[in-house]
């Protein structure tokens, strides 16, 4: 017989106890056992179905938003469904977040124009390079342990729907210190100021994984120290430092490649912007290999989409024959492996769809314009045979057409001699019919 839980043990006695006072005390103990009994029973079906795990609860479509993001029978949960890949605990981070917090805290972050890219004035899909080195990968690849003082600091976002922000500027921060880590080491740009400056974003509430990068290459990006971090909060759009101080991208685009790409790019130029679909289990990630459990629950935001959440692509590794990214997230040190997580090739990260920028310091800036002087160049060339072939056609239009009219002319005497024929034969029929 399964033991009995002592809470349901109490319940009965209690209902015992409530049993009016003109029972006989063998009557009560009769009520009792029947009670206990279909208790029991109750508590057997439970087991058989649930194999004695408590029930998971989710942030998923159709489940209560008032469930805590670190309840701890969840998070029980989500270290047994994952069988030793990762752990689970809670952060302080999500403290007191209901699936509600989440679903209204960390929605709104997407593509923006992901029907239009390619299409002139949208984001463009990364050409050919032959810029960046080729050969074989390194297996494992961190940029904390690589380049130190181009790691950008791990960001606290608060209730703020901000990663698209926080990511774009870590990205663009490591990527110049990346071209040159004497001049631009420690560098950190301004997140916030995306936030509260960019007005095609909507600050806290989410923001163009591709648009952000058209207002960074328009406006360029303050140092933090000039647009300080506001945790979320509310802050105005201004800064008294010297306009000179921003820093730009040249261009950036869509990477449509794969596993392979994204290595090579990071390896030559430094972290790339990724988006990744945000699950229930990932909220509570402490460490290890990510890859979803089989019950992980995918979040969805206000208007129904797929919430999905931008991180920092810095490095790979394999852990227990398991390929996985090193991604930083905003949700502070105390989430995850002190900010940071592993997450597996091919699961929750849109491997498909990475932003790939380019930051715009002065050697790129030169070499940006000797391309476009070549391009110009180019243009003219290319203008220059355009004129020479349409001349070349012209001329063959012309002679073709003195070749048609000669033939025509030729055809119209040979006609002429046909009828002066056929009037001499005529004649002379006629004068031999006379005689």
């Amino acid at each position: 017989m399964a033991k009995v839980d002592p809470k349901i043990a109490a319940a009965t006695e209690a209902l015992a106890r409530r049993n009016k006072k003109g029972k006989s005390s063998g009557e009560i103990r009769k009520y009792a056992v029947y009670g206990l009994g279909g208790l029991v029973a109750i508590f057997a079906i439970y087991l058989a179905l649930t194999d004695g795990s408590p029930r998971k609860k989710s942030g998923g479509k159709g489940v209560k938003e008032n469930a805590q993001v670190n309840d701890r029978y969840f998070i029980s949960d989500v270290t047994s469904y994952a069988a030793g890949n990762f752990t689970a605990a809670a952060s302080p981070f999500f403290n007191s977040w209901s699936y509600a917090d989440v679903k209204y805290g960390l929605d709104g972050v997407n593509l923006r124009a992901e029907g239009m890219i390619g299409m002139p004035g949208a984001l463009q899909v990364c050409g050919d390079d032959d810029g960046v080195a080729g050969g074989a990968m390194p297996p494992n690849y961190d940029l904390r342990t690589v380049m130190p003082e181009c790691t950008t600091k791990v960001y606290d976002a608060g209730n703020c729907s901000s990663s698209y922000a926080v990511a774009a500027a870590g990205v663009l921060s490591s990527r110049f210190c990346f071209d040159d880590n004497e001049k631009y080491k420690g560098l950190q740009l301004s997140p916030q100021q995306i936030i509260s400056c960019d007005k095609k974003s909507q600050g806290c509430q989410g923001g163009g994984f591709d648009s952000v990068w058209s207002y960074i290459s328009r406006r360029g990006l303050f140092p933090e120290s000039c647009v300080p971090f506001a945790g979320g909060k509310a802050a105005a759009c201004k800064s008294d430092c010297d306009q000179s101080k921003k820093l730009k991208s040249i261009d950036s685009c869509l990477m449509k490649g794969g596993e392979k790409e994204i290595k090579r790019e990071i390896f030559n130029r430094g972290p790339v912007m990724a988006m990744m679909f945000l699950k229930d289990d990932f909220l509570v990630y402490s460490g290890g290999v990510y890859n979803p459990t089989d019950n992980a629950n995918q979040q969805y935001g206000a208007q129904g989409e797929p919430m999905m959440h931008a991180v920092q692509i810095i490095g790979w590794g394999k852990s227990e024959g398991t390929a996985c990214w090193i991604v930083k997230s905003s949700w502070g040190k105390t989430w995850g492996e002190e900010g940071y997580a592993r997450v597996a090739v091919g699961s929750v990260i849109r491997e498909e769809s990475v932003i790939v920028p380019k930051a715009a310091t002065e050697e790129a800036i030169a070499d940006a314009a000797k391309k476009a002087e070549k391009d110009e160049t180019r243009r003219g060339e290319l203008k220059k045979e355009r004129a020479e072939r349409d001349i070349r056609i012209k001329e063959r239009e012309r002679q073709r057409a003195e070749e048609k009219a000669a033939q025509a002319a030729a055809e119209d005497d040979l006609d002429f001699e046909d009828e002066e024929v056929d009037l001499e034969e005529s004649e002379e029929g006629a004068t031999g019919e006379a005689e």
